[in-house]
């Protein structure tokens, strides 16, 4: 995530200078200061908060050390952008909330598929009512993945889980987005069928809402798009042309279809189509510094984002005993 990160630094300079690179391996640090002309190295994160230049602290570690790190930042006065999951438990995401808050600083969640303008385009459409009432919102994620492309993805305990933590958190964004709203109860099956990891690489999840409304979330990494000798499913992180990601939207005047985040259609007509100028990591980054420059809130603050946690926490609940959790 860090080169993803850095990579959309350098394409809004004009919003962010990079100042730093934190790294326990001082050989990697070298090569990525290199590449992204940070000028400084540390070797640990209290050094680097220690330095009276840095604003602002971009978080990519595992989701596990999340919390610390945000407290950290937190008590040296730096705001905060940190990845997605925020944290794995609701109680690690309130003490970073109320940390943030005692020290003034912003906290954001980097729900990084947010930041797409297809995506910013959909719920437009829907506060316009261009589909009416919204009626329920349908998600398909169908992936081949075999092995974790790094080692701490197969600890249960690290990822909070696995496709859940990892990619139905930002399904469960979007939900939460579009509705406006948390759901009053949540259902859901999940299972591990690999070997190479502890955490759930099959999941449906069923969100349901008041007034005769839901959402459902089906996830799979179980599922080979391509022959074995175009891609193994050894490594890499999932890229586009690897998934089928779908994101139906009904209601009672019409419907959308997202198709990953390049592709939004209305009531079966194209509204966008392609990839856009500068990629949603650049976009997330411009959306931090706009929210300290202009001291408000960001769009996914660390008070939106515990909702998503909340939802997550209770899928996951959810899969272990069997039974509806409600919120």
């Amino acid at each position: 995530m860090s080169s993803s990160h850095l990579d959309a630094i350098l394409q809004v300079p004009e919003e962010i200078d990079l100042l730093a690179l934190v790294s326990r391996d001082p050989v990697k640090s070298a090569e990525f200061a290199k590449k992204y002309g940070a000028n400084k190295c540390y070797g640990s994160l209290e050094e680097a908060l220690a330095d009276p230049e840095i604003e602002a602290v971009d978080i990519c570690l595992p989701n596990h050390l999340h919390k610390d790190a945000v407290l950290k930042c937190a008590k040296a006065g730096k705001h905060i952008l940190v990845e997605k999951p925020m944290a794995n438990t609701i109680a690690e995401c309130e003490e970073m909330n109320r940390a943030a808050e005692n020290a003034g600083v912003k906290l954001m969640v980097g729900q990084s598929r947010r930041f797409h303008e297809a995506v910013f385009k959909s719920k437009e459409l829907v506060d316009k009512g261009e589909i009416g009432k919204v009626f329920s919102i349908t998600a398909l994620l169908f992936a081949y993945l075999r092995n974790p492309p790094t080692d701490w993805w197969s600890s249960k305990e690290k990822t909070g889980g696995l496709m859940i933590p990892l990619w139905g958190n930002h399904i469960i964004d979007y939900i939460l987005w579009i509705f406006g709203e948390m759901p009053e109860r949540v259902y859901c099956e999940a299972y591990s069928n690999s070997p190479n990891w502890e955490g759930e690489d099959e999941t449906t999840i069923l969100m349901g809402y008041s007034g005769n409304r839901h959402a459902t979330i089906k996830m799979s990494w179980n599922t080979a798009l391509k022959p074995a000798v175009e891609w193994d499913g050894k490594g890499k992180m999932l890229s586009s042309s690897d998934i089928i990601y779908d994101r139906r939207v009904q209601g009672s005047d019409g419907s959308l279809l997202l198709k990953d985040e390049t592709f939004l259609s209305l009531n079966a007509v194209t509204v966008m189509e392609g990839k856009q100028i500068i990629s949603n990591f650049a976009m997330q980054m411009r959306e931090f510094a706009s929210a300290i420059r202009e001291n408000r809130e960001p769009l996914t603050s660390g008070r939106f984002a515990i909702d998503i946690i909340k939802v997550q926490e209770a899928a996951l609940k959810s899969a272990e005993n069997h039974n509806v959790i409600n919120l």
